[in-house]
């Protein structure tokens, strides 16, 4: 199980660091990160928070949440599959 989740319909108003903090109320948060347009730098409305542990995440997907008035859509992320 991983420990990493994805996370979208982001608030363009919140940084990494609130986004951290949401999620940190299930466990220790090692890293999260919003993932921000190349050119224009404004947040494209999704990210990846990453537990110290699966049980955090999994309870985190489990869990209804809202940043701004606006509901969060938040599953497991797995890693891309490489292809040759």
């Amino acid at each position: 199980m991983t420990n990493r989740i994805f996370v979208a319909r982001i608030p363009w108003s919140i940084c990494k660091i609130a986004l951290k903090t949401h999620f940190s109320k299930f466990g220790p948060v090692s890293d999260g990160y919003v993932v921000l347009d190349r050119i224009t730098k404004r947040s494209k409305g999704f990210g990846f928070v990453t537990f110290d542990n699966a049980e955090s995440a999994q309870n985190a997907v489990n869990s209804v949440h809202e940043m701004d008035g606006r509901q969060l859509v938040v599953n497991l992320a797995f890693d891309k599959l490489k292809t040759n």
